[in-house]
This record gives C-alpha cells, structure tokens and sequence, in this order.
C-alpha cells in the first residue's frame, strides 16, 4: 500500500513538474524537448500505475506488453536528454533515425502479434548497452572538450546529472531482470515488482530537481562571467616547480624562495592586456617592467613554475584577453578579424589554432555556447 501511494504521488509530481515546463516555455521559449518527454512518460506510467492498483481506473488491455514496448523508447530518450543539456543540437533526421528501432518494435508488434518475452528481453538488453555506450562517449568527450569553459560549479552541475541519467536509465534493466528472470509466469506481479523496486530512484531524483531548478527549466548553464579569473582557472603557475631545479640555477632558487609565492601571485594578476602586444623575444623584458622584478627572477619563474613555454604563455595571454573580449560583448559590435588584430595574433589561422589548444573548442563554438 506504501509503495502505491508512492508511485500515485512519483507521477502526479512528474506531471506537474512537466506543467511548470510548459509554462516556461510558453513565457519563455526554453525547454529541454527530450527532458520533458522523459518525465511525460515516466510520469504518465506511474499515475496511472497508482491510480489502476487503488481501483480508481480499470485496466482493460494487457499492461505487460504495453508497457515493456514502450521500454524501448527510453534509452535513445536518455540519450538525446543527456546531450541537449551540453548543448549538442540534435536534428530531426538524427532523432527520427535514433527513435527507428522503436517504431519497428511496435510496428512488429501490430503486424506480427507478440514476441517471446525472452527474446524481447535480449533485444532490449542489447539495444540498452549500445546507447550506454553512446552515452559514456558523449560524457567523456563533454568534459573533454569543455572542461576549460565552465566553471568548477556548472560542470559538477553536469556530472550530478549524467550520474542520475545513468541511475535512471538503469531502471530500464531491473524491469528487464524482472520480466524474465524472476517472475517469468506472473507478469502482473512482475509489472508491480519493477514499479516498487524502482520508486525510490525516482524519489531521490525529484529530490534533486527540486534543489537544482535550473535543470527544470533549461538553465543548468548560465552566460559565462566575464569578469572569470581565467588565469587562475588555466592553471598557469604554481608554487611547486613543474621542472626539476638545474645546479646552475640553485643559487637563484635560494634568492628566490622566499619571494616566490608574492612572484607568482603578482604574475597572476597582471592584465593580459598589458603583455599581449609583445614578443617571445621580449617577453621577459615587458614582465620586468610592469611588475617591477629582475628579468632573472621572472625567467626562472616561467621556466620552473610556469607549465607552459613563454612564447605558449604568451600566446595563452592572448587567448584569455579574447575570452575576455568576447564574454563582453565584443563580436556583438565586430569581426572575428579585428578581434585577431586586437589580440595580436599574427594570422586568424594562428588565433584558431591556439584558441582550441587551450579551450577544446573553436571561437566560433565558444561564441555558440556564450550566445
């Protein structure tokens, strides 16, 4: 009785939580399409699982086929759920060509009658397993390529949902288990028994919605903070020398130590803007006389505690006043061109080039994810 009422209430939240998403959308114009169907069809299943086992509707179709059919749907949907959120725009051909299967499952089920549960059942199993796969590629290759462009905070945002995306689609396989290894002759209780064993994900998952609205409605990544600390995010230094210290520079590291973490710090803050228009040559030369050190001292710092080379750095420097750049608006007013000028890289083939060395991504797919 305690697990019916439970799922009557999974739904009736489900349904709800999919009201407030069309709301949103009708203000708004946002909405994640695949997130909402999920929580449509999960949510649809389980009240109108509570409502059958209080009597309030009478079943007079057979559950079990209905329901382990429309099985089918949900790892594609997973799927496609996962990579609308990081942003990859899926086409109406590739959605059509992802949700094919399914519609050859229920269109075999219409003109062919019905289909050994077990063998249904090792169909699914495998079916699952590839979009699994699908989906560790896809997360893998998210944190891959974006790692460097959001913030500590929106990427733990991602890895709390790809985690419960994979919970939930692991109910799929506990449905599955239930259907042909444990109760192979009473489907019905079978039905019940997946219902009840998987409630508890689900609760936990409404949970989780409830804390973290954004996902709600479309907003887990805001537009990125142009005032970010990029230097500090790249990693640029550290107090810990990357290289181990040459004899010939031990005598310097002496000099050097107790000044080193005021060094570094100062080198941190120092504006790109203020060392972008120099050369490899005369790097050291600029950082000497904006920061007011020996060209010796910042030698050794880029050379031992800097995990990039000077003409990397600068070219690093110049990537970040871009960042920057870009995060305020500037290709509202201008071309990816003057952008390159301003930064000072030599050709819009170099800006290219070392923009997706440090980011993972072209300017033009960093522009899509800002915009």
């Amino acid at each position: 009785m305690l697990f019916n009422l439970l799922n009557l209430l999974i739904g009736f939240s489900l349904l709800i939580i999919t009201l407030a998403i069309i709301v949103n959308y009708i203000r708004y114009r946002k909405v994640n399409f695949f997130f909402f169907l999920l929580l449509l069809l999960a949510g649809l299943a389980r009240f109108q699982f509570g409502l059958t086992t209080f009597g309030f509707i009478q079943e007079t179709k057979p559950l079990v086929f209905r329901i382990f059919i429309l099985l089918f749907i949900f790892p594609p949907l997973y799927y496609l759920c996962l990579n609308s959120f990081i942003s990859v725009r899926t086409t109406w051909a590739k959605m059509l060509l992802h949700f094919a299967f399914f519609f050859c499952i229920v269109l075999g089920r219409i003109y062919f009658g019905a289909i050994e549960i077990k063998l249904l059942g090792l169909i699914f199993s495998v079916y699952a397993l590839f979009y699994y796969y699908l989906l560790v590629r896809s997360s893998l290759f998210y944190f891959r390529q974006h790692r460097s462009i959001y913030t500590k905070q929106q990427l733990l945002k991602v890895k709390q949902l790809i985690i419960w995306i994979f919970s939930l689609s692991l109910n799929n396989f506990i449905f599955t288990a239930y259907f042909i290894l444990f109760n192979p002759t009473n489907k019905s209780a079978a039905i019940v028994g997946m219902f009840h064993s998987t409630s508890i994900v689900w609760v936990l998952f409404l949970i989780y919605l409830f804390l973290n609205p954004s996902i709600i409605f479309n907003e887990i990544f805001k537009k990125r903070d142009p005032n970010r600390d990029f230097i500090h995010e790249f990693g640029v230094s550290n107090t810990r020398a990357f290289l181990k210290i040459e004899p010939r520079d031990s005598s310097l590291e002496q000099i050097i130590r107790k000044n080193l973490e005021k060094l570094l710090q100062d080198l941190k803050q120092l504006p790109p803007k203020l060392i972008i228009a120099s050369t490899s040559t005369n790097l050291l030369q600029e950082l000497a006389q904006q920061l007011n050190y020996p060209k010796s001292h910042l030698k050794y710092a880029l050379k031992y505690h800097c995990q990039f080379s000077q003409s990397d750095y600068l070219n690093l420097m110049r990537v970040i006043y871009a960042l920057q750049l870009m995060n305020s608006g500037f290709l509202e007013n201008y071309t990816i061109e003057t952008l390159v000028d301003k930064c000072h890289f030599n050709s819009r083939t170099s800006f290219y080039r070392h923009f997706k060395k440090h980011l993972g991504v072209s300017p033009s797919k960093y522009k899509a994810l800002i915009e």
